[in-house]
């Protein structure tokens, strides 16, 4: 789960019970996250952050880099999908008003 006001992805276990279990913050000073979708490789996330225009790649241990800017193309990224290697992430736009698009980008191995 993403808190955007908080700049936050948090952790949510599942109990064998079916019930939500106790909240943890995974990774923090992710400013204007808004989604995030694992990339395949274990707990490793890649996370849109709307108001900077980047995207962050979010480790297992909380840590993470910027591996997407607005000088790829991104323009208020909103939404992030991974299929594979394949990642797609939609630009709305919002507030820079330029050239809302769907970037298409590559995970390395």
């Amino acid at each position: 789960m993403a808190n955007t006001d908080r700049a936050t992805l948090l952790r949510i276990p599942i109990t064998s019970q079916g019930d939500a279990g106790p909240i943890s913050t995974v990774a923090s000073g992710l400013t204007g996250v808004d989604d995030f979708a694992f990339t395949g490789e274990g707990n490793t996330v890649l996370a849109t952050l709307n108001v900077p225009n980047e995207v962050a790649l979010v480790r297992a241990d909380g840590t993470h880099a910027i591996v997407l800017t607005g000088e790829d193309g991104l323009q208020n990224p909103t939404s992030v999908a991974v299929r594979h290697s394949r990642v797609l992430v939609t630009s709305a736009a919002y507030f820079t008003r330029a050239d809302p698009n769907l970037l298409r980008a590559h995970l390395d191995d």
